[in-house]
């Protein structure tokens, strides 16, 4: 009813063209600032989405890369273990066969070479010298083995193995593996010293 009578009054200095003065009322016409947003209000609106979006993203990238080395560090252990486990293996079968505890790893003392433990380890093409930088170790996708056959998929590890003799009974063996992810080289190295036991 008051709005009617507002309305009325207006209408009326309208036709008569009389500067009136009269209150409107809130309801009949609402303010500027209750008809929406304010720049400002976007703005911090739109901040507050992308940092609940982002953040939690940002976090599950870091978990993946994370995952992704720590993978390759235990795949990393596990070839520089193996190499190490062969040079062993010769050892002992040297000691059982009567041969010189070093014999077949000449190759290694003194120099870089390969150890493939894919093949049978009295083969001498299993322990034998290699150029700097020593091949890529590949893959056989099928058994998940690694080695230097020519038919399997290349994979991002090389393997050097380096021997030392410290004294006539003992020797130390040092396994370097190197790798990349992406932008980033990664290097692991096992050393351990063994001992002629014959």
């Amino acid at each position: 009813m008051k709005n009617d009578n507002v309305k009325s009054k207006m209408e009326k200095c309208a036709r008569e063209r009389l500067w009136c003065s009269f209150s409107i009322p809130y309801t009949l016409y609402p303010t500027p600032s209750t008809k929406g947003f304010t720049l400002v209000e976007t703005l911090i609106a739109i901040t507050v989405l992308l940092t609940a979006v982002v953040g939690p993203l940002t976090i599950a990238s870091r978990g993946l890369i994370s995952a992704s080395f720590a993978r390759d560090q235990v795949s990393a252990f596990y070839l520089a273990q193996e190499a190490i486990e062969i040079i062993r293996n010769k050892r002992d079968n040297n000691a059982l066969s009567g041969f010189l505890w070093l014999s077949g790893l000449e190759d290694c003392i003194g120099k870089s070479c390969i150890v493939d433990g894919t093949t049978d380890i009295d083969d001498q093409s299993t322990i034998e010298p290699c150029a700097i930088p020593c091949p890529v170790l590949r893959e056989d996708t099928e058994s998940g083995l690694y080695g230097y056959n020519s038919l399997w998929t290349p994979s991002r590890f090389t393997r050097t193995v380096y021997m030392t003799e410290i004294s006539p009974t003992e020797a130390n063996i040092s396994v370097t593996i190197s790798w990349s992810n992406g932008p980033l080289s990664k290097t692991f190295t096992v050393s351990e010293n063994i001992l002629d036991w014959q």
